[in-house]
């Protein structure tokens, strides 16, 4: 499958580094990454010996042609390249394959999960979630579109992240609790009671703090 990367920074390239993961193991679809989209980056830039095509106008050339895996963290970018371009573009799901994804859960697309995830029984992840490195969702959680989920994070059972939720690194859910849409939680952020408003939140245990 022929893919480009929307965003050629630190996720992008580690985007790029799963693909290639992916392929070497031989075993379903193979990537060929036609190159990064960056709004920074100048055309011809090589970033780990794949070029920039340009930024969103390089887009037109490829639709029908590529796939689109979107290489930025940010919830509300991650949202707005899905609803912009999925009419165009495919937005395959990338698991990266040390992960562990239950056979009952449920996924939606456009989702990014990276190496030593599990994804537990019955939990579901909706449009455009990512999941970094180490993290875990456990057995009927329920994270919703667009969430972004750092490194050696763990939402457990029964959870409820909001769309367009950011969970820093090493931050923690305990069982059945909900998270209202469009929270921030900081790094090592503990959350041990319902948030049922936006916030941010900080500590162990969790503080509003905006």
């Amino acid at each position: 499958m022929d893919v480009v990367i929307f965003g050629a920074g630190g996720l992008g390239r580690e985007i790029y580094d799963t693909l290639l993961t992916i392929n070497a193991g031989g075993q379903g679809t193979q990537y060929q990454v036609l190159g990064f989209i960056d709004q920074v980056k100048a055309p011809g830039t090589l970033v780990n010996g794949v070029p920039v095509l340009g930024g969103s106008e390089a887009l037109a050339a490829l639709r029908g042609r590529a796939a689109m895996i979107i290489g930025i963290a940010d919830a509300g970018v991650r949202k707005k390249l899905h609803q912009q371009y999925r009419a165009d573009f495919a937005f395959p799901n990338i698991i990266h394959p040390t992960a562990q994804v239950s056979g009952f859960a449920r996924l939606g697309s456009a989702i990014l999960i990276q190496a030593y995830c599990i994804v537990a029984a019955n939990a579901s992840l909706g449009d455009g979630v990512m999941m970094n490195a180490h993290s875990g969702v456990g057995h009927d959680a329920q994270v919703e579109d667009y969430c972004a989920i750092m490194s050696y994070c763990d939402l457990a059972g029964g959870s409820q992240l909001g769309t367009l939720s950011f969970v820093g690194t090493g931050a923690k859910v305990i069982p059945s609790t909900r998270i209202a849409a469009e929270s921030y939680l900081c790094a090592g952020t503990v959350v041990f009671k319902d948030v049922l408003e936006k916030s941010k939140l900080m500590g162990n245990p969790a503080k509003i703090i905006g």
